[in-house]
């Protein structure tokens, strides 16, 4: 299977109204990274718990 070329981001990460994590790529198409709203929520909960700050480890 063929590897999708990579996109350089133009915007910001964005939560839509569905719960999927997406950004728009630099050719005006909106790319979603995780598409699920309920792992998004277990992410950022582990994130919160974990204590991270700025995307660190937490360790």
């Amino acid at each position: 299977m063929d590897e999708p070329s990579s996109v350089t981001p133009l915007t910001a990460l964005v939560v839509d109204a569905e719960g999927r994590l997406t950004y728009m790529g630099v050719d005006g198409r909106r790319r979603v990274i995780v598409g699920d709203g309920e792992l998004l929520k277990r992410l950022q909960q582990l994130h919160d718990d974990s204590g991270n700050v700025d995307g660190g480890c937490g360790i």
